[in-house]
């Protein structure tokens, strides 16, 4: 021990000490508790006596009950004996001596309920059974292998399995690799194994590296849709197999959309006979059959109205579309095939836009003549006819009967178009020129080969393997307009979903074709002037006012190796076989209405009050718009849609719609479609018909339309002397009403028109200083303006056999400023003057002997020949080509104003009917409600839906047990051999 200090207390003296000490009993203690000690059976040291009490306590309630239950009825029963003996009997009689006796007893009281023997514990026999099952268990528990456990666990491990797989448990049972497997993917679910997103920090592809791949994915053409799921394995991280089920899921959703019937289509489309197969009969023989067929295309296309038919006024239709032509019969047909029930309003007296002369000319030709004002050559026959098949197809052709034949012959090479160009091919911009014919053979290789050898290009070589080795600036340049057209399908598809498609022919579209020609073709002068000529012939406007997309359209169209081909019959024949379609489908077609504005719906007042409430009712273009449900005639009836989903269709094309039909309170207040104050209406044409004595062999008359475009003429390059650079001359030569600058003050007074309707008199003042600005007055000059020529007659085959030796001419001019006049309004319109198409004024005559002088000196043959000529316009034809008009918003079917629609060649390039026949198709599918993933993702359209859910026909029809074609207007194509002698060889030479 330590000197001073007290002994250090161990730890095992202080373990002994605190075992010895005493503590207090704990109050709820096993009666064999040994204190400081713990047992851990605690069935026998606690449960069990305290459970062998009560039941204990149990028993002897019970014995005591049943001694109680039994003293009380042996008390009652000895009670019930004594009253038995102490029962009084009284005695009566009644009347006639009978004796009545009665007995009173006297009722106890009722026994109490035995004592219930269904307790717990009732007997000894039951306590010793608790004691048996306490020991039991104490033993169960307190055995020191604890195989209690496993049968607790067992116990569990069946109730789990009861809870999770119910029914399904004797399988999982005798599959147990099942369980495994199960308990396996839950244990990988929760920690993550199946999320769609990848856990890891850096993602296999770098972020960088994933932004190129998507941008060369772009910019080699991938679809849209493609990219968004490389963007989300890319960048947002998705696993393989949930990028796999995402396109699965995806691609079941579009099939099923492709499925879907979009706008209250039928299940179940029927075909329709033939126009013609009513005017045949089984007896009538094939010649019979032929003059019966013949005869149909002799009547106007359409009913006429009759005013007093209410008819019209009565029904409410799904759709009413207004306008006259193929395009606009072409549109109905589409949607009364998809179930709608339509009425079409012609403003014309034959809705197929064929004019027959009046009754003095038809005493002449003996017998009214149709003439083909508008033009139906089709380019590019191959996508026409896919378009035009849902709506023409019947029970036994695809067709309806329809044929086309190529414009002109093996000879020509299938020439179409004949160009004359002031200055091209010459040294000077006089009037003499080279005539430029295009055709259909090698279209490409032709034209750069003539370019090469008469102007001067340079050659258009290829080498063995077949690859361009030459120098041939025109060829490069067609070659270009291809592949910026290619995107025109992707452009004009884009107006249905009022999205803009940002691809090369978008971009060309709103800029001028003089910057494409300077910078292609700078150095050769004569090529610039043909590709601006071609790019250019329906319209006279020059390039620094067109549109690229316009003149990269008719290059393609008039240099493609189908040719241009026409309707075998005419537009009569086309457009009866789609009447027939629209009447079969229980539409109507009515001619000769005049229409005098559309019917709108006036506004809620909740929506008037929110407008005001925005702050838009000074501005039109913003807020709700009335939706339009009809159309009122001049006659006052009107004729309205469905309330629900009808719909207008104007064909009319934008400036009659929207500043002739809508009212004028109603512009004003609610405004046009965005942009339209941008564009400019196209100059009015005037139409000269000339019918002719003899056949096209007698008169030497060609299919192929010649055009004289002074809005191509030579331009003329110089040369800056100070820099030593080309400054590129201006092609063509201004139209007229242009503004010019001449000395002198002049004041005076022209009418003008407003976006709003108004019109008055507004005075022109005149310019500071001696410049004043006049407009040049217009006027067709022979030789020099523009001008038009073709011959119908010439390019149906079937015209002679029909008609006999009398041939057709129309002469297609602008209207000069004795007819029209032109306004500098937004937009810029042109008025037609009263009385304007009076066959009888002056000024109408004198056009006539210029147009005719230069007809005849252009086409000698036709001196002498003539018969009798006609004149007709003038004749709106829609909007110009400049870039605005591909520009602006509004430019597009769906207009802002609800249920009304807009198609015809407005909306792509005018003056063709491949495009007024695509700008019918825009219509149809926007009043049909196809939506953007429809027309881009799944490629479904009113078309595809018709022929995925029309009937099939039978292409089979038999004549005497011979299978011929069903055709509408049987011909026969001519084919010149070239080894006979022509007067071609003399004209080259």
């Amino acid at each position: 021990m330590r000197m001073g200090r007290p002994p250090k207390r161990r730890r095992d003296a202080k373990q002994s000490q605190s075992q010895t000490q005493t503590a207090n009993k704990p109050k709820f203690a096993s009666p064999t508790l040994v204190v400081g000690q713990i047992s851990p059976d605690v069935v026998s040291s606690i449960l069990g006596p305290a459970m062998t009490d009560l039941a204990v306590q149990s028993v002897e309630d019970y014995a005591d009950a049943v001694l109680a239950y039994e003293h009380v009825n042996q008390f009652t029963a000895e009670k019930g004996e004594e009253e038995d003996k102490e029962v009084e009997v009284q005695v009566e009689m009644d009347l006639d001596g009978n004796i009545l006796q009665q007995q009173q007893q006297q009722t106890s009281p009722p026994l109490p309920p035995p004592p219930s023997s269904q307790r717990l514990f009732s007997s000894q026999l039951d306590i010793e059974n608790l004691t048996e099952l306490l020991t039991s268990t104490s033993q169960h528990f307190s055995h020191t292998t604890n195989s209690w456990k496993v049968h607790a666990n067992a116990a569990k491990f069946e109730r789990l399995l009861d809870e999770k797989y119910g029914r399904l448990r004797p399988f999982i049972e005798s599959h147990p690799n099942v369980e495994i497997f199960i308990k396996n993917v839950q244990r990988k679910y929760a920690m993550g194994a199946f999320s769609p997103f990848r856990k890891s920090d850096s993602p296999p592809v770098g972020k960088t590296t994933s932004i190129m791949i998507l941008f060369m994915m772009h910019r080699n053409g991938v679809r849209m849709d493609a990219l968004l799921l490389a963007a989300t394995f890319f960048l947002v991280g998705l696993q393989p197999w949930a990028l796999v089920g995402l396109v699965i899921i995806g691609k079941w959703e579009m099939d099923r959309r492709k499925r879907k019937r979009i706008g209250g289509m039928p299940k179940k489309i029927a075909t329709v006979e033939a126009y013609f197969a009513s005017a045949l009969d089984a007896n009538l023989s094939e010649e019979e059959e032929v003059k019966a067929k013949y005869a149909l295309l002799d009547t106007p296309v359409g009913t006429k109205f009759n005013p007093a038919d209410l008819s019209l006024r009565d029904e409410e239709y799904d759709v009413i579309v207004l306008g006259s032509g193929p395009e606009t019969l072409y549109a109905a047909a589409l949607l009364a095939r998809a179930g709608k029930k339509l009425v079409v309003l012609s403003p014309r007296d034959d809705v197929s836009g064929c004019v027959t002369l009046g009754d003095k000319s038809s005493s002449v030709l003996g017998k009214k003549i149709p003439f083909d004002i508008d033009g139906m050559n089709v380019a590019q026959l191959s996508r026409q006819q896919e378009l035009l098949a849902p709506a023409l197809c019947t029970t036994t052709d695809t067709q309806g009967g329809i044929r086309f034949s190529r414009i002109g012959s093996n000879l020509d090479g299938y020439a179409h178009s004949i160009l004359s160009v002031p200055g091209l091919g010459t040294d000077n911009t006089s009037a003499e020129c080279v005539p430029v014919v295009l055709n259909a053979t090698g279209s490409l290789a032709s034209l750069a080969e003539y370019c090469s050898t008469c102007l001067g290009d340079g050659f258009p070589g290829v080498d063995l393997d077949g690859k361009d080795n030459g120098n041939s600036n025109s060829l490069s340049y067609l070659r270009a307009c291809n592949q910026i057209n290619a995107g025109s399908a992707d452009y004009y598809l884009s107006k249905l979903y009022n999205a803009k498609e940002s691809n090369a022919y978008q971009e060309a579209s709103v800029r001028t074709a003089s910057a494409f020609l300077n910078k292609c073709l700078p150095l050769n002068t004569h090529v610039r002037s043909l590709m601006a000529a071609i790019g250019m012939m329906n319209e006279n406007l020059c390039p620094d006012k067109t549109s690229m997309a316009a003149h990269v359209t008719n290059i393609c169209a008039m240099t493609s190796e189908e040719g241009v081909a026409y309707p075998v019959g005419g537009p009569r024949a086309i457009c009866h076989a789609l009447t027939s379609v629209i009447e079969q489908c229980g539409g109507r077609v009515v001619a000769g209405v005049s229409l005098q504005e559309l019917l709108l719906e006036k506004l809620d007042e909740k929506k008037e009050t929110k407008k005001k409430t925005n702050g838009e009712e000074n501005d039109p273009l913003k807020g709700p718009k009335p939706k339009c449900k009809g159309i009122r005639l001049q006659n006052g009836m009107d004729i309205k849609v469905s309330k629900d989903d009808g719909s207008v269709i104007s064909m009319l094309g934008f400036i009659p719609t929207f500043l002739n039909l809508l009212p004028a309170d109603t512009r004003a207040a609610h405004g046009v479609p965005p942009g339209l104050p941008a564009i400019s209406e196209r100059r009015p044409l005037m139409k000269i018909m000339v019918g002719l004595k003899g056949s096209n062999a007698d008169l030497n008359l060609t299919g192929a339309d010649w055009y004289r475009l002074p809005n191509a003429s030579l331009p003329y390059d110089e040369m800056d002397q100070a820099t030593g650079q080309i400054r590129f001359g201006a092609i063509g030569v201004d139209a007229g009403g242009d503004d010019l600058t001449t000395d002198g003050e002049a004041t005076g007074e022209t009418e003008t028109t407003s976006v709003g309707g108004r019109r008055g008199k507004q005075n022109k003042t005149a310019t500071p200083a001696t410049a004043k600005k006049i407009t040049r007055r217009c006027k067709f000059q022979t030789g020099e303006s523009w001008m038009k020529v073709s011959f119908p007659s010439a390019k149906d085959p079937s015209w002679h056999d029909r008609y006999g030796p009398i041939s057709t001419c129309v002469v297609t001019v602008e209207a000069c400023d004795d007819f029209v006049r032109a306004f500098d309004t937004k937009p810029q319109i042109y008025s037609i003057l009263k009385g304007a198409g009076n066959s009888t004024s002056g000024e109408m005559g004198r056009l006539m002997d210029r147009v005719m002088k230069d007809l005849l000196q252009t086409f000698p043959q036709l001196e002498d020949n003539i018969i009798c000529t006609q004149m007709y316009g003038p004749v709106r034809s829609g909007l110009t080509h400049c870039p605005a008009r591909f520009a602006i918003k509004g430019n597009r079917p769906e207009t802002s104003y609800p249920g009304l629609f807009v198609g015809g060649a407005d909306l792509t390039v005018g003056d063709s009917f491949s495009a007024s026949i695509v700008g019918g198709w825009m219509a149809a599918n926007a009043a049909m409600g196809y939506s953007m993933i429809d027309h881009v993702y799944l490629k479904k359209n009113l078309t595809s839906d018709l022929e995925q859910f029309m009937e099939e026909p039978s292409l089979v029809t038999e004549r005497d047990g011979v299978v011929v074609e069903d055709v509408g207007v049987p011909f026969k194509e001519v084919n010149i051999d070239e080894e006979l002698p022509t007067a071609e060889s003399s004209k080259e030479e």
